[in-house]
């Protein structure tokens, strides 16, 4: 969500910047702030990892009291979010604004340790558009995937809000002798966790197919049909 926020922020600042100069700096900022959060997404630190290269999906993550973590494997809403990180940048507005672009280029080419964990920064797309994502065209694939199959995310309303893989393996897990599940109910809930009768079980949840039409839309302008 983050992601997704420093980029709408980059967009807009870049927008006003065209008349106003001043939302140059601004538009750095947050350019600068989503590196730093693509890179903790990606790469993991003090032995968090939220890409699971295995199972090509994100996950949450547990940082348990004796300093363990662990990798709460629940194919959820939650998990296709990280796609909503995305924006393409057009050439004609990069070359309007030559100090963001000079900040920019100067990232490609001396913290390559952040650029790498943005989906490529420096190839150019459809119309010479730079791409800036959380996931790249490997990662988006992977995930795409799980989201376009009919007998996982997609439904026949929409992309539901929990894999239908937990009608039949739901998400278990025991601690101190209690047991936690996540399991897919589509219509009633059967108990009142999550205020009853919610979308967090499985249903489809409209905000959110939006946004996922919108994100689509975006990966579309950079790498084409």
């Amino acid at each position: 969500w983050m992601g997704m926020y420093c980029l709408n922020m980059l967009a807009i600042a870049l927008e006003l910047a065209i008349e106003n100069k001043t939302y140059e700096d601004i538009a750095t900022k947050f350019f600068e702030h989503f590196l730093y959060i693509a890179d903790a997404m990606n790469k993991g630190h003090d032995g968090i990892h939220l890409w699971d290269e295995e199972d090509g999906f994100y996950y949450d993550a547990l940082h348990l009291p004796d300093n363990r973590h662990l990798s709460l494997k629940v194919r959820s809403m939650v998990g296709l979010i990280p796609l909503f990180a995305v924006e393409t940048l057009d050439p004609k507005t990069l070359d309007a604004l030559p100090g963001f672009k000079k900040r920019l280029e100067w990232f490609i080419k001396n913290r390559p340790d952040l650029k790498n964990n943005v989906a490529c920064m420096e190839t150019r797309g459809i119309g010479s558009r730079r791409l800036l994502s959380i996931v790249n065209k490997t990662k988006l694939k992977r995930i795409l995937e799980k989201m376009l199959d009919e007998k996982k995310f997609l439904g026949p309303h929409g992309i539901r809000a929990i894999s239908k893989l937990h009608a039949q393996h739901p998400f278990i897990y025991n601690i101190n002798g209690h047991e936690y599940r996540i399991d897919y109910e589509p219509a009633e809930s059967s108990s009142g966790l999550f205020g009853g009768n919610s979308n967090s079980r499985g249903p489809v949840w409209f905000p959110l197919n939006y946004l996922i039409i919108e994100t689509l839309q975006k990966f579309d302008y950079y790498f084409g049909p």
